[in-house]
C-alpha cells in the first residue's frame, strides 16, 4: 500500500505503520481541521461460534466546521468499516470481501458517476431512516 494516500483531494501523509496497524493525517483543510485514517487487522474469535476470524479496520475521522461555520467542532464526524471474516476452511475469497465491501459503496455512493448507486448515505446517517 502506498505511504501517502489522496482521497477526495485530501493528502492523507503516513504517520506510522507497525504490526498493529497504520495511521495517517491530513491538514489539506488546514492544521485546526486535520483528518485521520486508520488501518488496523487483528485475530479475534467469534462470540457466536467460538471460531477463529480475522477483523480488518478502516476508519477516517474528519474535524469540520461547527453550525455558525467557523469555529472547528468538538468532536470529529467518524466513519469505519470492519470486515471481518472466518478463517482456514471458513475463509472467504477474494471475490466474496470485495463484493461484501462494494455492495455497502454502491449503496452509499451518490448517483451522478454510477446509475445504479443508490445515494442512500444522507437518508441514512443525516436523516436516520431505516
Amino acid at each position: 500500500m502506498n505511504a501517502d494516500i489522496t482521497v477526495k483531494a485530501k493528502v492523507y501523509k503516513l504517520l506510522f505503520s507497525d504490526q498493529a496497524g497504520s495511521q495517517r493525517k491530513s491538514v489539506t483543510d488546514g492544521a485546526t481541521l486535520p483528518h485521520t485514517l486508520k488501518i488496523a487487522h487483528s485475530d479475534a474469535i467469534d462470540s457466536a461460534t467460538k471460531l477463529p476470524i480475522k477483523r480488518s479496520l478502516m476508519r477516517v475521522d474528519m474535524t469540520h466546521v461547527d453550525t455558525g461555520g467557523v469555529n472547528p467542532a468538538p468532536i470529529p464526524v467518524s466513519a469505519y468499516i470492519v470486515v471481518q471474516h472466518g478463517t482456514g476452511t471458513g475463509q472467504p475469497s477474494t471475490a466474496a470481501v470485495q463484493l461484501a465491501i462494494a455492495s455497502l459503496v454502491q449503496i452509499l455512493s451518490g448517483t451522478g458517476a454510477d446509475g445504479s448507486a443508490l445515494g442512500l448515505d444522507d437518508d441514512i446517517f443525516v436523516n436516520k431512516e431505516q
